[in-house]
């Protein structure tokens, strides 16, 4: 029995619905609300990661998040029903060896301006996932000081920024000449991250 099982005194049913879970993967999917308990829960995402979708607001917790993570069948999809930061960054380290930066914080919520920088500094492109809260001069002079930067990165910079002095020189100084006008396209990666939230091009 599980260690977080025998620190809590679990009901009947509870115990019930546990035993289902483990023989039965769809079984805490058809589950009513309200027996969709923590407990019930925590057995629920550790049996089958993507459970978390369906754990009640008022019942999911970090700890619930954190053993999605451990199971087995999780992928980088995970991170848009997270609603911790500090759990979605855990996530983020965890799927960042094989997953490209730009796919990974495009599933994630970025909330803070420290996602936001480690977003842009893995990869520029992430600039246009930057809400426009968090966007400052700053996170477009890092965008543009990565190596990998290419001109498309500038139609990620809103115009209030590609205005700002440092900004327009460092633009100028990296691809010379007049700034390039805004580029209105997405990149493939950000294409294969909205096929693989569902999102559709229309």
């Amino acid at each position: 029995m599980p260690v977080w099982m025998k620190n809590n005194k679990l009901t009947d049913r509870e115990v019930r619905d546990i035993e289902k879970i483990a023989g039965n993967k769809d079984y805490y999917y058809f589950l009513p609300e309200h027996r969709r308990t923590a407990a019930v829960s925590m057995a629920a995402v550790t049996a089958i990661g993507n459970n978390l979708e369906y754990v009640p607001e008022t019942v999911i917790n970090k700890d619930i998040c954190r053993a999605a993570l451990l199971s087995k069948d999780v992928d980088c999809t995970i991170l848009s029903q997270i609603p911790f930061p500090d759990v979605q960054k855990e996530a983020i380290q965890r799927f960042s060896g094989d997953t490209p930066a730009f796919v990974l914080y495009s599933f994630a919520d970025i909330q803070d301006a420290k996602m936001a920088q480690d977003a842009v500094k893995a990869e520029p492109y992430c600039l246009q996932l930057i809400p426009n809260e968090l966007m400052t001069v700053e996170l477009c002079k890092l965008a543009l000081q990565n190596s990998d930067t290419d001109k498309k990165v500038l139609g990620f910079i809103p115009e209030s920024f590609r205005n700002n002095p440092e900004v327009r020189k460092m633009e100028e100084e990296k691809f010379g000449g007049k700034p390039v006008e805004k580029e209105n396209r997405q990149t493939e990666t950000f294409t294969l991250a909205k096929k693989r939230k569902g999102i559709s091009n229309s």
